[in-house]
């Protein structure tokens, strides 16, 4: 995580930095006088602070004092390089209106499932939601019932010709050659495919679930205005709503061995169930069908 120690009336202290931490060390928005920073440009200091989050001054071997932000991965966070190519003075504009919590939306077009509903739920991923997914993978569950009955299931062909013609940013399509997998298996499945993606946070949803319009806004706030720590949020039944947090997913090796996400991180993880919400903490509205 990097060698990071911190001073307390001047006597030098080794830390235990979390897993999921942000430096302001090369951020472009830290203040500094000399050698120490005083402060953060948009006041994101003050806000992990207010919200209960622990923030260190720490320093490095340049004698270099910055603040860290620990358990936190700070979305406003920019260095030089990012921004080299932008003016500077607008700088500050261009990260607040840019700065959305990415996310990757993984939709399950199961057996029961029909054309429409997965263009319905696409539809909404698209247009209705103020926040657009940056990433869109669809779990084909029909593939196999496909293969074996192709006049009573959809082709796999007019599924990746919808997902094209919706205009997502990024979008994949995953056919399910194995019927024992189950659905947290081939959610981790779709991690391993995606892994390298900058997207910190994936949601699921079956094709035929009726997804609130707000429900982008209301994730974008807990985690940029909330300052809520989301490692797992709870679906509202067991699949629908189902919000992860990549890095975590990562460091516990998804469900992997049958064990779920959620009691990885409630038997592992210090203070585990500050981690993990209810959906409808995040968004009220959410309702079953």
């Amino acid at each position: 995580f990097g060698d990071y120690k911190t001073m307390t009336k001047e006597v030098e202290q080794d830390i235990e930095v979390s897993y999921v931490h942000t430096t302001c060390r090369y951020c472009v928005f830290a203040q500094y006088e000399d050698k120490t920073q005083t402060g953060c440009a948009l006041n994101k200091l003050d806000d992990y602070r207010n919200a209960g989050v622990e923030v260190l001054e720490v320093f490095d071997d340049t004698d270099t004092n910055f603040c860290l932000i620990n358990g936190r991965f700070c979305l406003f966070y920019r260095n030089e390089e990012v921004m080299k190519s932008h003016p500077r003075n607008m700088w500050e504009k261009l990260t607040r209106l840019s700065t959305k919590c990415p996310y990757q939306v993984i939709v399950f077009f199961e057996e029961h499932h029909s054309f429409p509903e997965l263009k319905r739920i696409l539809k909404n991923l698209r247009h209705k939601q103020e926040i657009e997914p940056n990433f869109v993978t669809v779990i084909n569950k029909q593939y196999l019932s496909y293969s074996e009955q192709p006049d009573k299931y959809e082709k796999p062909s007019h599924l990746l010709e919808l997902l094209q013609n919706t205009n997502f940013h990024q979008f994949s399509l995953k056919n399910v050659y194995d019927s024992e997998l189950t659905d947290r298996a081939l959610v981790d499945l779709v991690f391993d495919s995606t892994t390298k993606l900058p997207y910190p946070i994936y949601t699921t949803f079956r094709a035929d679930f009726h997804i609130p319009d707000d429900f982008s806004k209301n994730l974008n706030d807990a985690i940029l205005i909330k300052m809520m720590q989301l490692g797992f949020v709870t679906p509202i039944d067991d699949l629908n709503g189902m919000i992860v947090n990549k890095i975590l997913h990562k460091k516990h090796g998804g469900n992997a061995f049958g064990i779920h996400i959620e009691d990885k991180l409630l038997e592992f993880e210090d203070n585990g169930a500050s981690f993990v919400h209810k959906v409808e903490d995040i968004c009220p509205s959410i309702k079953t069908k």
